[in-house]
């Protein structure tokens, strides 16, 4: 492996960049480049380096003495969504779903302790605040939950973990034990219900997809707006939310 000062890539300098790539998009504004170094917990100039290097790429855009994400981070996406089997096999299911329901369908992909929102299929009524695609969520809220439950008990203790100082859209934390205690039930009963957990204003159903080796790929959900979204409708949902969930899984067509 060549010495990063003889100017040749190494692994490490593909982490920073990778490292500041991440800082940049969970941020929701563009950063300076001191706010990017803090939080990389870099010097200035490792990170222009990268940045240098993502600027050439189109994959970051420097403007007013901030930093954001480019253009050309489109392209990366494009390649997921036309690529990813999974993304591509989802949207006719999901869209069933959606007509058999009302609801808004949704699959999120898991991405190591967190998921991202891949393909989105909108019911009647819309959601109000609708999360965008190739948004990160954690997994210790809302149909997150119904990935950490089918996950091996060491890696439910670590989302659990990070769960800890998290406060609920209706102002209530979350408490570890009790959190526990949905987890088992969830696993149990093979779909997760939430209301208001991460949006005040959102009901929600989930189950967990998985790949024909029983692997936890992600969760395919139902949502509608809570205040037209009973608990009764959501679990009037949940047949036809795991039987897309099982299609999605390998499990059984969904027709």
């Amino acid at each position: 492996m060549a010495d990063e000062s003889s100017g040749q890539p190494t692994v490490r300098s593909v982490e920073r960049a990778f490292d500041v790539l991440e800082a940049l998009e969970r941020s929701d504004a563009p950063l300076r480049l001191v706010d990017l170094c803090r939080q990389v917990d870099l010097h200035p100039a490792t990170v222009l380096r990268s940045l240098a290097v993502l600027q050439r790429r189109g994959i970051v855009v420097a403007e007013n003495q901030t930093y954001r994400l480019g253009v050309g981070v489109l392209r990366l996406a494009h390649g997921f969504l036309v690529n990813d089997q999974l993304s591509q096999q989802a949207r006719p299911i999901m869209q069933r779903l959606t007509a058999v329901t009302g609801l808004t369908s949704s699959l999120y992909v898991r991405s190591s302790f967190e998921r991202v929102l891949s393909v989105r299929v909108d019911g009647n009524p819309q959601l109000h605040y609708q999360v965008p695609i190739g948004s990160w969520l954690p997994l210790y809220i809302g149909s997150g939950k119904a990935i950490t439950a089918h996950l091996p008990e060491d890696e439910q203790e670590a989302v659990i973990a990070m769960s800890e100082g998290y406060v609920m859209a209706s102002g209530k934390p979350i408490d570890a034990e009790h959190l526990r205690q949905d987890l088992d039930r969830i696993r149990k009963e093979g779909y997760s219900l939430t209301t208001g957990e991460r949006n005040v204003a959102v009901a929600a159903a989930g189950a967990v997809v998985t790949n024909p080796a029983g692997d936890v790929l992600g969760v395919l959900s139902v949502s509608g707006p809570s205040e037209h979204t009973s608990d009764e409708r959501l679990q009037q949902s949940v047949p036809e939310l795991q039987r897309a969930a099982h299609a999605l899984s390998g499990r059984h067509p969904y027709s």
